[in-house]
């Protein structure tokens, strides 16, 4: 049946003739119906491309395509493991319970009863008072067994439109469940890549502090021979005390990458510094990362699909709060066994029953009804602004990272090649200086440069690969469970 009202007051002949129809044509849901999300013009549009960027949907797992197989384990156990994963996993299970408690309201209500009470009747009460007998006794215990039932024939749909509002609620948690995997699974991306750049950038760290000390060493003793300036002097000790204090946040950041990372996949720090001991590089991202296309977001972002939901949840209310205006048509009836004598309580004399409909009609409710439908469309207003606020940030999030990432391959690119540059020349320093044509310091100075290039390129290298996480989430790709048992 159509659609019979949206947000209206509804006046008592209306919803009379409602009822009657509904009772002829086998019922309907008053309320708006949910077509589907709205159509946003911003997603007409396609993504530039730019170079190292592939058009097409990314994988479902990116963390298979960066090539590390300790990784990939460690995402699919925090996946497994993780307490925020596994929170926002209970929450389904409440959803869908209360989905369950929704849809009961289509059965009959049936309930026993067994009362054993003790009465005392007041002869000047209404009971008795107007008797011109008194009664033998007014003290009496009354012994009753029964069964009641009531149904609801859902006649303007109030128990479908809160049934549907339930479900789509359902799809809301299992988005937000979704969007908390896709979330745990690049924060422990970053969080390894973090340890392992940490880890990687203290080796020539530590050798750029050993150059500095060095170089500063013999440059007092030039000083003192008179062939080095104070001025150069004292800017050799300030090189050397300035890369002896970058080790600090290299140690602190490997730490903390620690840290955090147990705490995703719910491990102690020291067992999981164990398993990482073993060096090894850096994570490689794809030769050309998937950009994706914004119909692709629309299906595959869980913040999107969860406010998409919303919006169907929404909608849905607002047809609960208009059936509420609407006849309420029910069913009722209970019988069973009273007597004041135990022994007389299974007679044939002792038995009662009944059964009829009971039709109510909200009258006046102080503007409470009406209130109610206002306040759904409202929150239905800004459940669909909600929605459209979330594709435009998922766009312009999927965008971003599109930029960044090629941004952050071509600088890649860039200090890789100073960077090979930077230690061809120190290894030609460090033949002239055989040869006697260069000093000692003249060779720190260029391995120094070496370093710096190296330290430039690893932090460059870990970003990129961060990016790629980033952009791979922002494509909506990651929360797909993994085979955790198969897989641990």
């Amino acid at each position: 049946m159509r659609q019979l009202l949206a947000h209206r007051p509804v006046s008592t002949a209306r919803r009379i003739g409602v009822l009657l129809g509904a009772a002829f044509a086998g019922g309907c849901a008053v309320g708006p119906d949910y077509r589907g999300p709205p159509t946003l013009p911003a997603v007409s549009g396609s993504y530039p491309v730019p170079q190292g960027v592939a058009s097409g949907a990314p994988g479902d797992r990116w963390w298979e395509d960066l090539g590390d197989p300790e990784l990939a384990r460690l995402i699919v156990r925090a996946l497994a493991d993780n307490p925020d994963v596994a929170t926002a996993e209970a929450r389904v299970q409440q959803a869908r319970a209360a989905a369950r408690v929704a849809g009961a309201a289509f059965y009959p209500a049936v309930n026993a009863s067994a009362d054993i009470t003790r009465d005392h009747l007041s002869l000047n009460g209404e009971n008795l008072a107007l008797i011109p007998v008194t009664p033998p006794t007014t003290e009496f215990t009354d012994y009753r067994v029964g069964v009641d039932a009531s149904w609801e024939i859902d006649l303007a749909g109030k128990t479908r439109r809160e049934v549907e509002a339930a479900i789509a609620r359902l799809g809301s948690s299992e988005a937000a469940r979704d969007d908390a995997r896709a979330v745990v699974a690049a924060e422990v991306a970053d969080a390894y890549v973090d340890y392992r750049n940490s880890t990687m950038r203290l080796e020539p760290a530590r050798d750029a502090a050993s150059a500095a000390r060095e170089t500063a060493r013999l440059t007092e003793l030039e000083f003192a021979a008179g062939v080095a300036s104070g001025s150069d002097r004292d800017r050799a000790e300030a090189d050397a005390q300035a890369a002896s204090a970058a080790l600090a946040p290299l140690t602190s950041a490997q730490q903390g990458a620690l840290y955090q990372l147990a705490a995703l996949v719910d491990r102690p720090a020291g067992e999981l510094r164990s398993e990482l001991e073993a060096e090894a590089p850096l994570p490689t991202p794809p030769a050309a990362a998937p950009a994706g296309l914004p119909a692709d977001i629309l299906r595959r972002r869980p913040d999107i699909l969860r406010a998409e939901r919303e919006l169907a949840a929404a909608t849905a209310d607002v047809g609960s709060a208009v059936a509420d205006q609407y006849p309420r048509l029910t069913l009722i009836g209970d019988a069973g066994w009273d007597s004041v004598h135990p022994g007389t309580l299974t007679d044939a004399a002792s038995r009662y029953w009944n059964l009829g409909p009971r039709l109510t009609l909200p009258l006046f409710a102080g503007g409470r009804l009406h209130a109610a439908v206002e306040a759904s469309g409202a929150a239905r207003s800004a459940a669909l602004q909600s929605y459209r606020s979330s594709v435009l940030k998922a766009l312009a999030d999927a965008e971003s990272a599109i930029v960044r990432y090629a941004s952050e391959r071509e600088r890649s690119t860039t200090l890789a090649a100073a960077s090979a540059r930077l230690t061809n020349a120190a290894g030609l320093e460090a033949r002239r200086f055989a040869a006697g044509d260069a000093s000692r310091i003249d060779v720190l100075t260029a391995q120094r440069a070496a370093d710096q290039a190296r330290d430039q390129l690893l932090v460059s290298q870990a970003l990129l690969v961060q990016d790629y996480v980033a952009l791979a989430k922002s494509l909506g790709s990651g929360w797909q469970v993994a085979d955790a048992q198969g897989a641990r």
